[in-house]
């Protein structure tokens, strides 16, 4: 069985690895989700967007015929 020195060294010894490998990692990680979250459009314009983009394929649609049956006329 441990003695209680072998606990507290073991204690000791993770309390380096979360200092010095752990925690720099996870800053690192909050860091990137922070770039990121910064970088992306806000949902009210992505959805603004896919409106504007949804009447564009109408209105093209909506060309695209009225030119064939021009064509067909010709």
């Amino acid at each position: 069985m441990l003695e209680k020195q072998d606990y507290e060294e073991i204690a000791r010894l993770m309390k380096v690895v979360v200092e010095n490998e752990i925690t720099p990692q996870l800053k690192t990680l909050a860091e990137g989700h922070q770039t990121l979250l910064e970088t992306l459009a806000p949902k009210s314009r992505v959805e603004e967007l896919e409106e504007e983009v949804s009447f564009l394929k109408s209105v093209l649609k909506l060309h695209s015929e009225e030119l064939a049956g021009l064509k067909k006329a010709t």
